[in-house]
């Protein structure tokens, strides 16, 4: 897996973290949805994969922990969320604290092909735009259904290669220059998933839902506290502009998909 260096490192964590004010928790939604699509297209996904009280969730890529957090408030899910960036699972946990949802949601840092869990382990598997960093999608996608009890689903929503084959314009959120980026075409993210043994319910192509998404997104304003552009740094603005740009080009797509083990 990589990646890991271009999320930022434990500066970054003890910045934002110093940052936090426990008497506004109202306002950390800035760091909350680290995807396209926002809360929307998380709960879109929850629909579509069936989420509901009391299973237990692993969050590949939890990032800030928002996903996690949602998951936990609006189905009532158990939800352990892994991230290979320490400083990341760091500024999860305080959110939580600050959040009241610590005892629904916890974070630890760890590689998605090396999973620290045992057989059968969680109801359902949910990731959003972590796969774009992973290379060996066979080994992830076998890993995932290892740590998944039978009758257990995995949620996914990732961002693919579009049809247009043109190189990528960069940054992009997910990789500073092509080294770290492994997309793949919505074909074969169904074939591989599918041949590591997952049994495909649902597969839905989310781009134009991502490209209005992105067209009409803009930065927060009036957030007192840390925003994305304090985890990702100044080059933040320029990576959205080009997600955009690729969008907007064919180069990039996104799906939706449920798979059941």
């Amino acid at each position: 897996m990589s990646g890991g260096d271009h999320y930022g490192g434990a500066d970054v964590a003890d910045r934002v973290l110093a940052s936090l004010d426990p008497a506004q928790a109202d306002r950390l939604a800035a760091l909350d949805q680290f995807h396209v699509g926002g809360a929307a297209a998380s709960r879109r996904l929850a629909d579509r994969a069936g989420l509901r009280e009391g299973l237990a969730v692993l969050d590949l890529g939890s990032g800030l922990g928002g996903l996690a957090r949602l998951l936990a408030a609006a189905f009532g899910a158990d939800v352990t969320g892994i991230d290979l960036t320490p400083g990341f699972c760091r500024i999860a946990q305080q959110l939580s604290v600050h959040a009241e949802c610590n005892e629904t949601t916890r974070f630890c840092a760890g590689d998605a092909l090396a999973l620290p869990f045992a057989d059968n382990s969680f109801d359902a598997i949910w990731t959003e735009h972590v796969a774009m960093n992973i290379g060996d999608r066979d080994a992830l996608y076998r890993e995932l259904l290892r740590v998944t009890r039978p009758g257990g689903v995995l949620a996914l929503y990732d961002v693919v290669a579009g049809p247009n084959v043109a190189s990528l314009v960069y940054p992009v959120p997910w990789a500073s220059d092509p080294a770290n980026s492994h997309l793949i075409a919505a074909n074969e993210l169904r074939r591989v998933v599918t041949e590591a043994g997952w049994v495909e319910r649902h597969f839905h192509d989310e781009s134009a839902a991502a490209q209005n998404w992105l067209e009409s997104a803009r930065p927060p304003k009036g957030i007192d506290g840390p925003t994305l552009r304090d985890v990702m740094g100044p080059d933040f603005p320029r990576m959205i502009a080009n997600l955009r740009e690729n969008f907007a080009a064919g180069r990039l797509e996104a799906v939706q998909a449920v798979f059941d083990k």
